[in-house]
């Protein structure tokens, strides 16, 4: 390759690079729907059941939810604690803190960023609980498993991915061609 092109090619390169890293930020940033089924044990109310759906965006602080419970007195608080099945944990994100009876839908627009990417990376290790007056410490519980699908890895809506892969094959085509000329030279 002559010296005359490889700036060139330096530059397509680093463009289609730079454009394919833009891409894979906006998808580590995408909302992630997380499920839970939840239920009751001999120590809880071991009538209850439920469904939670929690959507978690990192990037915007927001954990938002959709609760429907039943078989339990209403519920007074609902939280994300983190701790692996029949293990016991702290708080990480507060859902509902107002209280609700049978169901629940809202949004935790404070939500701490790094909590909530740490629930991303690992659903099995966290567990939504539903409080009440009878039972505080939680009347039933479910492990956060993956949504279906699994939005963490969106659809691309934007042109940079296409973009970036045309820079860096442009850069590559420019590169072999000039290789085959300085090769053919004598």
């Amino acid at each position: 390759m002559t010296d005359r092109l490889r700036p060139r090619f330096a530059t397509a390169l680093a463009l289609g690079l730079m454009a394919t890293l833009a891409l894979a930020a906006a998808t580590l940033a995408a909302e992630t729907t997380l499920t839970a089924d939840l239920s009751g044990s001999a120590e809880t109310d071991a009538d209850g059941s439920g469904t939670a759906t929690v959507v978690l965006d990192p990037a915007a602080g927001t954990a938002c939810w959709t609760f429907s419970v039943e078989d339990i007195d209403a519920a007074t608080v609902s939280h994300i604690h983190e701790g692996a099945a029949g293990v016991d944990g702290g708080v990480v994100v507060d859902l509902d803190v107002d209280g609700f009876d049978g169901t629940s839908e809202g949004c935790n627009d404070a939500a701490d960023e790094d909590a909530l990417q740490a629930i991303i990376d690992d659903p099995a290790g966290y567990y939504v609980n539903v409080h009440n007056a009878a039972f505080p410490g939680g009347a039933i519980r479910g492990q956060l498993t993956p949504g279906s699908p699994n939005t963490a890895l969106p659809a691309p809506t934007s042109p940079v991915a296409p973009v970036g892969m045309l820079l860096v094959m442009a850069a590559v085509a420019i590169g072999v061609h000039r290789l085959r000329e300085a090769v053919s030279r004598p």
